[in-house]
C-alpha cells in the first residue's frame, strides 16, 4: 500500500487556498466558548477584529470570487435547509436575546463555513483531500500542545492521576476533551491510510491521548479500532488484523500493575455520585430542558441567557450546557432546533447504512468520525456553534453528498457571461467615411 493508490492524498491545492484554509483553522478555535464579560460589553474590540472578524471576512471574500464561486448555490441543497433554518431562526430568536450582535456573527461564521465546504467539497476526491487536510492540521496542533506542556509543564499539566507513569497530568491548553478526540480523529486517519513514520506517529499519538484523560474520547478511540478490525478482515488484510490485536495485547501489557490509576483516571476524581450523573451535568441539563421553550433565546447565548435566570451558583459565570442539541434547544427552541437534531440523526444513520451495505476504507474512516460527531455532541456544545468540530462535521455531510460523485466527471463550473463589445468592420469605417 503507498501513496500512489491514493492520489487524493497529495494536496495540490493552490498557495491562496491553503492559506484560507488554515485561517479557517485557526479562526475556529476563538470563538467556542464566550465569557461573561462579553455580555457586558468587556473585552477588546481589537483582539475581536483581528482573530475573529477579519479571518472569516477573506475565507468570505475568497469563497465568492475563486473558480468555483458558482457552488456556492450548493449550500441550499434540500439535505441542509434544516440546518440553514437553525442557523436562521436561532439568529433571529437572539434579536430579542441578551447579544443580538453576537447571534448574528455566529450565524454568519456557520455560514461561511458553509460557502467553504461548498466551494472546497466539489467530489469525492476533493472531500477527501479537504478532510485529510484538515486532519494534518490537527495533528499539527497536537504536536504544538504537547511541545507547549512540556516547555511549560507549570501551565502545560493539570496534577490529576494518569496511566504513564513517568507523566504526572494532561494537556490543557486546550481541554482534555478536545485533545483527546483529536488524537482519535489523528489516530483513524493513520489507521486506515498511508503515511510516512506511522508506527511512530500512532504510538506518541497514543501516549497524548492517554494523558487527555477524556473518558469518551478513550471509548471512541476503542469502537475505531474494532471498525479497523472489522475492515482488515473484511478485506483479509490479516496482517492488519493481527497487527491490531498485538497492540491491544501490549497495551494491556503496560496497563498491569497499574489498575488504580486507570480507576481514577476514569472517575477523574469524581465522587461516586458525581460520576452517576455524569459529573453533575444532569442537574444543568434538567434547568435548562425547564427553561426551554418554542422560541429560543439565540445562535450561541441561548444556554448563557440562563445566567441571568435567578440568584445562586449556578447562575454566576459562564454557563455551559455541556451538550449540543441542549445548546441548539436553548439557542433556537423547539422550532429551531429539532429539524437540527433531526437532520444530525439521519446523517449518521445514512453513514452507518452505507458502511454496511458499501463497506470500503473511506466508509469506514467517515463512520468512526460519525461517532465522534455523537460522542462529542454528548459531552460538549461545539457541533451547535462555530468550531473546528462543525467544520469537520460539515466534512461529513459534504462527504454524503459528493461520495458517489466521478472525480473524472467534475461539475460543470459556467462561467459568468461576458457583455458583448460591438465593434465597427473596416468596411463599414470606410462606408462611413465616405
Amino acid at each position: 500500500m503507498n501513496d500512489s493508490s491514493y492520489p487524493w492524498l497529495q494536496d495540490d491545492s493552490p498557495i491562496k487556498h491553503k492559506i484560507v484554509r488554515i485561517m479557517l483553522f485557526l479562526t475556529s478555535f476563538s470563538w467556542t466558548s464566550v465569557h461573561i464579560e462579553d455580555y457586558m460589553g468587556g473585552g477588546s474590540p481589537v483582539e475581536k477584529i483581528l482573530t475573529r472578524m477579519l479571518p472569516m471576512l477573506v475565507i468570505a471574500i475568497y469563497c465568492v470570487t475563486c473558480e468555483h464561486r458558482d457552488l456556492i448555490k450548493r449550500m441550499f441543497r434540500p439535505g441542509l435547509f434544516l440546518l440553514l433554518w437553525y442557523i436562521g431562526f436561532s439568529v433571529l430568536c437572539g434579536f430579542r436575546g441578551i447579544q443580538p450582535a453576537l447571534c448574528a456573527w455566529k450565524g454568519a461564521e456557520m455560514i461561511i463555513t458553509l460557502m467553504y465546504v461548498s466551494v472546497s467539497c466539489r467530489d469525492a476526491d476533493s472531500t477527501r483531500k479537504e478532510f485529510i487536510a484538515f486532519l494534518k492540521l490537527f495533528e499539527i496542533l497536537m504536536w504544538a500542545t504537547v511541545v507547549l506542556a512540556f516547555i511549560n509543564p507549570a501551565k502545560g499539566f493539570l496534577h490529576s492521576p494518569t496511566i504513564l507513569p513517568w507523566l504526572w497530568g494532561y494537556f490543557p491548553i486546550l481541554n482534555p476533551n478536545a485533545i483527546g478526540f483529536i488524537s482519535a480523529l489523528c489516530m483513524a486517519r493513520l489507521l486506515f491510510f498511508p503515511a510516512k513514520y506511522k508506527p511512530i506517529r500512532i504510538m506518541m499519538i497514543t501516549a497524548t491521548l492517554l494523558c487527555a484523560q477524556s473518558r469518551t474520547a478513550y471509548a471512541v478511540s476503542l469502537v475505531a479500532m474494532i471498525i479497523y478490525i472489522f475492515d482488515g478482515m473484511r478485506t483479509k488484510q490479516f496482517g492488519r488484523v493481527a497487527v491490531a490485536f498485538l497492540g491491544a495485547a501490549l497495551a494491556l501489557f503496560m496497563a498491569m500493575g497499574w489498575n488504580e490509576a486507570i480507576v481514577k483516571v476514569l472517575l477523574r476524581g469524581e465522587s461516586a455520585e458525581e460520576v452517576s450523573t455524569l459529573s453533575g451535568r444532569t442537574d444543568y441539563w434538567n434547568y435548562a430542558l425547564n427553561n426551554a421553550d418554542w422560541v429560543g433565546k439565540g445562535l450561541a447565548t441561548g444556554s448563557r441567557s440562563l445566567i441571568f435566570g435567578g440568584e445562586g451558583t449556578f447562575h454566576r459565570g459562564s454557563v455551559n450546557m455541556h451538550n449540543s442539541f441542549i445548546e441548539a434547544l436553548m439557542g433556537g427552541g423547539y422550532i429551531g432546533s429539532i429539524p437540527f437534531m433531526v437532520l444530525f440523526v439521519v446523517n449518521v444513520i445514512r453513514q452507518g447504512f452505507n458502511t454496511l451495505t458499501k463497506p470500503s476504507t473511506h466508509e469506514g474512516l467517515f463512520l468512526i468520525c460519525a461517532i465522534t460527531f455523537v460522542a462529542r455532541g454528548m459531552t460538549s456544545i461545539v457541533l451547535a456553534l462555530f468550531s473546528f468540530d462543525f467544520i469537520n462535521m460539515m466534512f461529513f455531510w459534504a462527504w454524503l453528498y459528493t461520495r458517489n460523485m466521478d472525480p473524472s466527471n467534475p461539475p460543470v463550473v459556467h462561467e459568468r457571461p461576458k457583455p458583448r463589445v460591438f465593434e465597427k468592420t473596416i468596411a463599414e469605417q470606410r462606408r462611413e467615411g465616405n
